[in-house]
């Protein structure tokens, strides 16, 4: 029996396996060195899928590398929404106060900063922590504050990933020597009070002629007696009790290592809406109390409006970072402007009132366009 038969269909089999391999769909894969190079060096490996998506116009998570976040790493939040009534007035008390925070209720917080680890972003700014009170603790002597505890149970990231994230937080605010300084002025005001009532007191006791028959002593031992007195009092005084307001800053600590996937965000960037030729410049904004437990916010500021559309105050609007939205308020300054029109290639100085509920949060000027009903100009607030 001749053996070239076999011979050939060997060699044809033989070749054929190194053709698949040079130009078939099956490559073979080198070994990944464990020192990869820095993400900014030139490499000649090809993009990953999912570096390729990265690129898009939306934010996205890589799920396949996670960073540990140290225990102990403190996290910056702010209180965003706390739980509210349809009737606002009911938020409060009869003297204008938020009403005291009770435990059990559902609170959000957003994270005011960046955290990073070893230079990747892994909690973006924006994303929403979702918790309850657990404690209240009562308010302490020398006039300060209650305080309270706060739990979360889960994390969104700005591009809506969901997070399991367990952590305890509060409100209590350190002690500096700003605050030591205050703490020391109330006593000192008290004294000073005191020493003032309890030096009169003795001198309508004892009256003139006993007052400098004595040599003054009777008014030194009752102004001392007052000052002590006061002093007592101012210590022993306690603050007023925890409430929450959006804007409060929180302290939160993570207590255990926690890995978290790195946050990429998008490199395109959106421009955001503005009318060609309209300007605002802010010269002046003030916060004041309106008496009804709320505030007024007035701003000054220089409209230049080298547009073709015509503007107008009723759609001029202010938003805090929560969403909420207000339009231009009366007020008893009778130099607030209420009703007026920029009109093409003009310039205006404005005095502006807006009804301000949560003084704390970031806020900014809103103007529509009044026929398209577009926004052509977002103006942040400092």
């Amino acid at each position: 029996m001749s053996i070239w038969p076999k011979f050939q269909r060997s060699f044809l089999v033989t070749m054929a396996l190194f053709s698949l391999l040079a130009n078939g769909p099956f490559t073979l894969a080198a070994e990944e060195p464990e020192n990869r190079a820095p993400s900014g060096e030139n490499t000649s490996d090809p993009p990953s899928p999912n570096e390729q998506k990265s690129k898009g116009p939306s934010p996205l998570l890589k799920g396949e590398v996670t960073y540990a976040i140290p225990k102990g790493t403190p996290l910056k939040l702010k209180l965003a929404m706390v739980p509210t009534h349809a009737l606002k007035m009911m938020d409060r008390d009869l003297d204008g106060e938020l009403l005291p925070a009770k435990s059990g209720q559902i609170i959000t917080a957003k994270v005011s900063e960046d955290l990073y680890v070893d230079e990747n972003k892994v909690i973006p700014q924006g994303t929403i922590f979702y918790g309850r009170v657990d404690k209240i603790n009562p308010p302490k002597h020398v006039y300060r504050p209650g305080s309270v505890e706060l739990s979360f149970n889960r994390i969104v990231t700005p591009d809506g990933r969901v997070f399991a994230f367990r952590a305890q937080a509060d409100n209590i605010k350190k002690s500096t020597m700003k605050s030591k300084a205050k703490g020391f002025g109330i006593v000192a005001s008290y004294a000073a009070g005191g020493a003032i009532v309890g030096a009169l007191v003795a001198y309508q006791i004892f009256g003139l002629h006993e007052t400098i028959a004595m040599h003054g002593y009777n008014i030194a031992g009752g102004a001392a007696a007052g000052a002590l007195m006061a002093t007592g009092y101012a210590l022993y005084r306690r603050g007023p009790v925890a409430r929450l307001e959006p804007g409060d800053d929180l302290n939160l600590k993570i207590d255990t290592d926690l890995l978290m996937p790195v946050a990429v965000e998008a490199t395109r960037k959106f421009k955001a809406p503005h009318l060609e030729g309209l300007d605002m410049a802010i010269q002046k904004g003030k916060l004041v109390k309106d008496g009804l437990g709320g505030h007024i916010l007035y701003v000054d500021a220089e409209v230049t409006n080298e547009s073709e559309s015509t503007l107008n105050s009723i759609d001029v609007f202010l938003e805090d970072s929560n969403g909420n939205r207000v339009p231009l308020c009366t007020s008893t300054d009778d130099s607030v402007d209420m009703i007026f029109s920029i009109r093409p290639h003009s310039n205006e100085h404005l005095h502006l009132a807006f009804q301000v509920e949560y003084p704390k949060l970031k806020r900014e000027i809103i103007w529509y366009e009044h026929g398209t009903r577009t926004i052509c100009l977002k103006q942040p607030l400092p």
